[in-house]
């Protein structure tokens, strides 16, 4: 193999692991972060209540059906 190639290899090499530890130190951190706040995923929801449209309070418990109840919380805060 001629040394040009070969050097280019090990450049490429270590160039893809800096890159990788460089992603997984961005994710821990991003991941700490988002922890910190909010409910956790998989916890129970906090009690929210608010009337609808005709006035009536509607809160998880009569919104909730036969197969449950898919209720979003975005974490994001930048839009």
């Amino acid at each position: 193999m001629q040394p040009k190639l070969l050097g280019m290899k090990i450049t490429s090499l270590w160039l893809a692991v800096f890159l990788a530890a460089l992603t997984v130190s961005a994710n821990a951190e991003a991941s700490a972060y988002a922890e910190a706040w909010g409910p956790s995923v998989g916890s129970e929801a906090p009690m929210l209540q608010a009337d609808d449209h005709n006035g009536t309070a509607q809160g998880f418990a009569n919104l909730k059906g036969p197969n449950g109840l898919l209720f979003v919380f975005n974490r994001s805060v930048d839009w």
